[in-house]
């Protein structure tokens, strides 16, 4: 099908114009990123400066009679932990729509105006989308020349997105749980010495009635 000068220009300022937005969100997307990873750094930053001033920046916390520190380091972590959370549903929830949403418009353009300019077997957009998709992406050429794009195994990039974000909120609560046991190894001695040992008793009890038996026996 032939398609008029003029009619070309206006596809492909269309397409151009669709491109432009999917950058723009992008950016967007990634700016949040940025944002969320400043605040992790800040706080591991400022929490290891304060970490090694020792007891000077805990708090004291009296539990069953035992004191316990609470190091500002650890704080500073779960802080930074909330902030993510915060920036991770700005992310997925606004900016990653928004691209999804002209990524998706991108799409059908390439495959229903495009192809009718430049005779692709994918667009740009289709083709950075086919290898974002698809971890075994590849490409071969055609006996005509052109590429066809292979590839089965799916993930999508929310899905990358996700796990990224999951993976260090697990590894910041990690560090957070660790850092505060080490602050406080000595107070949990205490606590684990000044229990009474569980066994002791039933043991005292179990032999109790094992006389009495054998009492009852006789």
């Amino acid at each position: 099908m032939s398609i008029e000068p003029n009619q070309q220009e206006q596809y492909i300022a269309i397409w151009a114009k669709a491109v432009d937005t999917q950058m723009h969100f992008n950016e967007m997307s990634v700016k949040s990123r940025q944002l969320g990873l400043t605040f992790v750094a800040a706080a591991l930053g400022v929490g290891i400066v304060l970490l090694s001033k020792g007891d000077a920046f805990s708090f004291p916390i009296t539990i069953h009679g035992i004191e316990f520190q609470l190091h500002v380091a650890v704080v500073l972590i779960l802080g930074a932990v909330l902030a993510l959370v915060a920036v991770r549903g700005l992310d997925l929830n606004v900016y990653h729509k928004m691209l999804r949403g002209a990524v998706t418009f991108g799409e059908d353009f390439e495959q229903h105006y495009m192809k009718q300019i430049f005779d692709l077997d994918k667009g740009m957009t289709q083709a950075i989308s086919h290898f974002s998709r698809h971890s075994d992406a590849n490409k071969k050429k055609s006996d005509t020349g052109k590429y066809i794009y292979t590839g089965q195994s799916s993930v999508t990039a929310e899905d990358k997105i996700r796990s990224f974000y999951t993976n260090t909120i697990v590894s910041l609560l990690i560090g957070a749980a660790a850092l505060l046991f080490i602050t406080n190894t000595i107070a949990v001695r205490k606590m684990m010495e000044s229990s009474p040992p569980p066994s002791s008793k039933s043991t005292q009890g179990g032999d109790a009635k094992t006389l009495e038996h054998k009492e009852l026996a006789k």
